[in-house]
């Protein structure tokens, strides 16, 4: 099974942005059955200039630009946008510092799990 993260980072590296100031998003895929992680591109999204006061529709564009993406994994991410992340099926993560240790949590986590999301 493959499923994909959309990670907030500004240098490909470790877990940088917050979910609504985002402006662009690294997508990695990940093949669960054999642990490897593969870049896909990096995504340019909307990019919400206050924290906390984001246009609800301003969200959901951004959210639908990662429709692909089962996992977000942001350094934070605000209750709102978080609540419409998870009502449309995506799974928010927060943390900060390395991706590759990230993903392998992430990895570690969902060994045995299935996404399904309704489109």
């Amino acid at each position: 099974m493959k499923y994909r993260v959309a990670i907030g980072t500004k240098d490909g590296k470790n877990i940088t942005e917050h979910f609504g100031t985002c402006g662009h998003f690294q997508i990695v895929e990940i093949n669960q059955e054999n642990g490897e992680t593969t870049v896909i591109e990096k995504r340019i999204t909307v990019h919400l200039e206050q924290c906390g006061n984001h246009l609800e529709d301003n969200i959901i564009e951004k959210i639908k630009a990662l429709n692909d993406c089962h996992i977000i994994l942001v350094k934070q991410i605000g209750g709102r946008s978080e609540k419409l992340l998870v009502h449309y099926g995506f799974i928010p993560l927060t943390n900060s510092g390395p991706i590759d240790v990230a993903l392998a949590k992430i990895i570690k986590f969902y060994k045995n799990q299935i996404f399904k999301r309704e489109e």
